[in-house]
């Protein structure tokens, strides 16, 4: 027989304070409550002890009223204002809410390990939601910073390799004078050029355009004015040019001083005035996804008249074009109107394939990032559920704990819905700390993906935590209270008003099933976040495996542009460019030095209609190739294969013979079964004899077309076209590390000519690595999160075993008492969790095979239905439930058979 606790005779003496008719009816439960308090373990020893008859004290003190009013009214709850001492019934409602939430504060403190699990738990679940949400808010949903946005819209070309091109100025007069969906259309041209400034030079991103840009974008200037119409129509012929500046080279280069209006640069070798600033953040929508936009804007003319001569397929194509809609004119409107009048008046190969493309401007900006940023958002959504799920399945287990005090509460006259109000100010009080710790957690979130930034991703700069976004949590964790906090509170009351009259085991049935049920839904939220994690790895691992036909190893890379007033002429700008290799060659360090005018996998490239030697065009598609400057020694510092032939060299000059050289895709597209050395092909009407085969290059993307290309001699670039090779990029093959060469060659640049700068400066490693950003980026994220939920999952199957280990301890040791083994314990614990592990993998697997469609867009060598990742998935969760099982059971299996009786 139990012995009876220490102190009950004073707690009997207590008793009789309250009224006769509530202690007839209540007696037997206050004490077999007192009794179950004091073998508590938080009231062991003699500090304990103290603890205990405190709360004890504390609370029969604060019940006296409420049994009295029970004792004396049969159960009422009439509260007359004679009990409010006077007070309105909003100030009565706060001091409720104070008492409910001092005494929710201080039950959370008498559990440090259930409140610190519980809070970490809705900390991630929470501030993972506002990071994201932070980082969507800014990139998806901020309007681009036009005027009236929605009716700003751009147009491309799509041609058969090039599914997103330019447009020719002859296609946007003909879609500026036949179409008439347009209010105005605006054109412009990107180029580099440089500040010459021999104190402060610097190379910056350009723009050509019309005068009408912004009037079409509908922005404000920050500081003067745009172009005028007379200004663009007498762009070249003006003694002093005329420059609008970006708001960020007015910081930079003016320390934002007004006076810069009227002012005189030297740009290119030319002095320009300054009529203008542009607002901050001003961007085209073309350079969103660039960590750098545009500095210096230029008048350009362009007809506006209608297009007499159509040129063959359009003509040259290099331009970028906005428009503003006509008001209740739709995108839809708008794209069939082009269509229908290229269709009209076009002149297009038809093995080209030819068509415009027609874009909302938000569309174009975020379209390619949009599925991303998505699927994360999703993602954190499944991680705030589980989250939920984990925290009410502690809710759940520490119910039988609290069962006593609730029937205390009850018989003291609380209603349920009181005893639910309480138990929802308790989840509301663990959600709004979670909320607070979980804010703290979304900023270091933020400038985690800011360090991720894989490169596409626009305004990632510009995200931030701010009155929106937490408007967003506070909403997150009221509705996290509400989920996680529901469900608990009413299962727990459920039948604690009749808890007297009998057994509780079952509602502990009950809510073990709850719990597994619960635990079963957090598995299969995982496997779907888990699945998608395995699906974007497969991703990554298929893009990295990819051979781009170059050699990343230690090779620097930079960009120089030479103002055409100092030199002017083919001739002029390769012999600055192979003194320089020559000097750079020389530098202590450098094994190899060469250049090219469009970098792999870092800029876009066109291609150039040809006329091939033996390519019958009658029958085949139109010759064309991408086109390269290449200058001597270029393949063998990127480990470009040399296939057959030779070289170029610097003897192949502006006296020599054009050559060129061509890729294996040339070869396999022109000459199939033919010896391509000494073949010809014609570039503008010149003839260029091939004397080299080099290995294919991925150039537009990893995963983009391998096209014919050929490459033509820096040295013969303007014999063979006419054109200066104006912007080259420098290869610098080293020895050691590439960043140590930065300052050296820039020196040698700056001792060549002190008005140039040199650019995008950055490693081959670089390169390749920003071509799988964001693949990496989903990887990163998405993986960490289903870490997360797979460890949220495995802490519930954790928790509902190890509950009901503690229900069945009983049973473990009877059975253990009549010869059971350990090992069938085990097993028995084992089988009893698979069902709740089982239905969660297959929902999980279920729903991943359905949600994963929505990922399509951004895997690439693996279906959204993979059966490898599938089967992956389903093993690995499987073990880790598994073994989140098998620990508990483990333990219950050493349960001493004599205590585990003694303890019932």
């Amino acid at each position: 027989m139990r012995r009876a606790p220490p102190g009950l005779g004073i707690y009997r003496i207590l008793l009789y304070a309250y009224p006769r008719r509530f202690r007839r009816r209540y007696r037997a439960e206050l004490i077999d409550v007192f009794s179950a308090q004091w073998g508590e373990p938080d009231y062991r020893g003699a500090a304990g002890y103290l603890r205990f008859w405190r709360h004890i004290l504390r609370d029969w003190a604060g019940t006296q009223l409420t049994a009295r009013r029970r004792g004396t009214t049969g159960g009422s709850t009439h509260r007359g204002r004679a009990d409010d001492g006077g007070k309105n019934r909003w100030e009565v409602g706060m001091d409720v809410l104070r008492q409910d939430l001092g005494f929710a504060a201080r039950s959370l403190l008498r559990a440090p390990a259930f409140t610190l699990i519980a809070v970490t738990t809705l900390a991630i679940g929470i501030g993972s939601n506002a990071a994201i949400f932070g980082v969507v808010r800014s990139v998806l949903l901020t309007p681009l910073p036009y005027g009236q946005p929605e009716g700003v819209v751009t147009i491309w070309s799509h041609w058969t390799g090039f599914p997103k091109s330019w447009v020719s100025e002859a296609e946007f007069r003909t879609y500026l004078t036949q179409t008439r969906s347009f209010d105005d259309l605006a054109i412009w041209n990107e180029v580099d050029v440089n500040f010459t400034d021999p104190e402060n030079p610097e190379r910056v991103a350009a723009v050509g355009t019309t005068a009408n840009l912004v009037e079409v974008l509908d922005v404000d200037m920050a500081l003067g004015r745009f172009f005028t119409t007379e200004e663009e129509l007498r762009a070249d012929s003006l003694p002093v040019d005329v420059i609008v500046v970006s708001h960020a080279a007015w910081q930079r280069r003016w320390a934002g001083d007004p006076s810069v209006l009227g002012s005189s640069t030297e740009v290119n070798g030319r002095l320009r005035e300054v009529v203008g600033v542009l607002p901050e953040g001003f961007r085209l929508p073309t350079e969103f996804a660039r960590a750098e936009s545009s500095d210096v804007y230029f008048p350009q003319y362009v007809p506006r008249s209608a297009v007499t001569d159509y040129p063959s397929g359009g003509g040259s194509h290099g331009s970028f074009v906005v428009g503003r809609l006509r008001e209740g004119v739709s995108v839809e409107a708008a794209r069939a109107d082009v269509e229908q009048t290229v269709r009209r008046v076009g002149n297009y190969p038809p093995d080209r394939s030819f068509r415009p493309l027609l874009y909302g401007a938000a569309d174009d900006v975020f379209g390619t990032i949009r599925p991303a940023l998505v699927a994360l958002l999703a993602t954190v959504a499944f991680v705030l559920l589980i989250a939920c799920a984990n925290v009410a399945n502690l809710l759940l287990a520490r119910s039988d704990d609290r069962h006593d005090e609730l029937s205390v509460r009850a018989a003291l006259g609380a209603g349920r819905g009181r005893l639910v109000t309480q138990l929802l100010i308790e989840s509301l009080l663990l959600a709004t700390v979670g909320g607070v710790v979980g804010l703290a957690l979304a900023v270091g979130a933020v400038d985690m993906f800011k360090a991720l930034n894989p490169g596409n991703l626009p305004r990632i700069d510009e995200v931030t935590l701010d009155g929106t976004v937490l408007a967003f949590a506070a909403a997150v964790t009221m509705g996290t209270a509400l989920l996680f906090g529901v469900l608990p509170a009413l299962r727990v009351t459920e039948g604690t008003l009749g808890l007297h009259t009998g057994s509780r085991g079952g509602h502990s049935v009950a809510r073990s099933r709850w719990q597994g049920l619960l635990v079963s839904a957090e598995m299969a939220l995982a496997v779907v976040l888990v699945v998608g994690a395995g699906l974007m790895v497969r991703t990554f691992t298929g893009l990295t495996s990819i051979e781009p036909g170059f050699s990343p190893g230690r090779t620097l890379t930079l960009a120089v542009s030479l103002p055409t007033t100092r030199y002017p002429d083919p001739q002029a700008a390769t012999a600055f460019y192979r003194e320089a290799v020559r000097r750079v060659a020389e530098t202590p360090g450098v094994r190899s030095v060469s250049m090219i005018r469009s970098l792999p996998l870092a800029s876009a490239i066109g291609d150039w209609g040809l006329d091939v030697e033996g390519y019958d065009e009658s029958v085949n598609p139109r010759a064309v190739g991408d086109w390269q400057i290449a200058a001597p020694a270029y393949f063998a510092t990127m480990g470009i294969p040399l296939l057959e032939g030779r070289d170029i060299g610097w003897a192949d000059d502006h006296e020599s013979n054009p050559v060129g050289i061509v890729n294996q895709a040339f070869v396999r597209r022109y000459w199939p079964d033919q010896e391509p050395l000494g073949r010809t092909f014609v570039m503008s009407g010149t003839t260029v004899t091939v004397v080299g085969v080099v290995g294919d290059v991925t150039h537009n993307g990893l995963t983009a077309e391998i096209k014919p290309k050929f490459y033509i001699p820096l040295g013969q670039w303007g014999l063979v076209t006419g054109g200066i090779p104006t912007s080259m990029r420098f290869m610098v093959a080293t020895h050691g590390e590439p960043s140590a060469l930065t300052a050296p060659v820039r020196s040698v640049i700056r001792s060549l000519d002190p008005s140039l700068a040199v650019a995008e400066v950055r490693t081959l490693q670089d390169v390749l690595g920003a071509a799988v950003a964001q693949p990496r980026f989903m990887v990163v994220l998405m993986g960490a999160f289903s870490a997360i939920a797979l460890l949220l999952a495995a802490v519930g199957v954790y928790g509902v075993v190890t509950y009901g280990v503690k229900k069945r301890t009983r049973e473990i040791g009877v059975r253990m008492a009549l010869g059971a083994a350990r090992d069938d314990v085990v097993g028995l614990m084992l089988r009893r969790g698979a069902p709740t592990v089982g239905l969660g993998l297959a929902v999980g697997l279920g729903l991943a095979f359905v949600l994963s469609r929505y990922l399509e867009a951004l895997l690439y060598g693996v279906g959204p239905g993979d059966p490898t990742t599938f089967a992956a998935v389903a093993a690995g969760v499987a073990a880790v439930a598994g073994l989140a099982t098998w620990v508990p059971s483990r333990r219950a299996a050493g349960v001493d058979p004599i205590r585990a009786l003694k303890s019932e």
